[in-house]
């Protein structure tokens, strides 16, 4: 049996070894190699583009080392029998950290004290109100992995905390309402602070757009560290300059990089990151040990973890 991976440390190769000591790990250096190992790989933790599913002759499992997997939905791996998983959960954490990050910022008003501090201003308190985040509502739009982190650091910080998602039906105590996508509206027009947490899909592709901007409260903020796409976001640049919603964090945004001439840059109410909210020293490792959980599970003949469903691609 033959697997493709990326680059292993010594530490992590003889960790996959010591789990299925009669695979074979190949690292392709090279575009040309890696269209050879492809033919007879059984499977691959690494990226696959359509003319490698073509030449794969063997490959039953993909392995990616990130969670959403829109860039690989082409008719040939669509249509095949290979089992796609991803990273899901892996970056739960650290992204949920960034939307509390994102929340706080705005309530303490670091989006303008950290400019007034560069322009060596010490602005009066009465030109910088703050908020409160106790007691409010924050609406969680995808209470997957990262929603449910979210809701947990939400409950902590003791706001009142709602839901939506396509599929789920369970739900922690702590969340008050988790309800279907048809009820997206009720959840924004109650909501102090609203999280993007889904995958981008058909469905949600576009999903916030003008008519949700105008559900919110004017006094609500949009946090964003999903997919730019989700959002419509030209529509997003005219409630914010409406006032139609009180401003927005944005981790996912599209293009990216995003445009020097696009206006959020120069919106006050605007915090832009980098789509870095993924980021984080411990993620590679639970990544590493989700896939080697996985290799244990294959060579096993056993069900995978986080397998994507292919017709709803999540």
């Amino acid at each position: 049996m033959k697997i493709i991976t990326h680059h292993f440390s010594e530490e992590q190769l003889a960790a996959a070894q010591a789990i299925a000591p009669d695979v074979t790990f190949v690292t392709p250096a090279t575009d040309a190699e890696m269209q050879r190992e492809i033919e007879d790989a059984d499977a691959i933790f690494a990226g696959v583009t359509p003319e490698l599913i073509r030449r794969a002759k063997k490959l039953r499992w993909i392995q990616t080392g990130g969670v959403g997997v829109e860039g690989l939905r082409f008719p040939e791996l669509i249509n095949s029998d290979i089992v796609l998983t991803n990273a899901r959960g892996t970056t739960a954490v650290n992204i949920a950290e960034h939307v509390m990050a994102l929340i706080l910022a705005f309530t303490r008003t670091l989006n303008i004290t950290i400019k007034r501090q560069m322009e060596k201003v010490w602005e009066s308190r009465a030109n910088m109100p703050v908020l409160e985040i106790a007691g409010e509502t924050i609406g969680i739009l995808g209470l997957g992995s990262i929603g449910l982190q979210v809701a947990k650091r939400a409950t902590a910080f003791d706001m009142r905390i709602l839901a939506v998602d396509p599929t789920q039906t369970q739900k922690p105590d702590y969340v008050e309402s988790l309800w279907k996508t048809d009820r997206l509206h009720d959840m924004l027009s109650q909501s102090d602070w609203v999280a993007i947490c889904c995958p981008l899909t058909t469905e949600t592709e576009g999903i916030m757009g003008a008519a949700e901007f105008r559900a919110m409260k004017p006094t609500a903020f949009l946090i964003n560290i999903a997919r730019g796409k989700i959002v419509n976001q030209a529509e997003l640049v005219e409630a914010l300059r409406a006032k139609e919603l009180a401003g927005a964090g944005l981790d996912a945004l599209e293009p990216e990089p995003l445009p020097q001439d696009s206006p959020l840059w120069e919106m006050e109410n605007v915090i832009v990151t980098p789509h870095h909210a993924g980021q984080s020293p411990k993620a590679p490792n639970r990544v590493f040990e989700l896939f080697c959980e996985n290799l244990k599970r294959f060579v096993a003949g056993e069900p995978l973890i986080n397998v994507v469903d292919k017709t709803r691609w999540y």
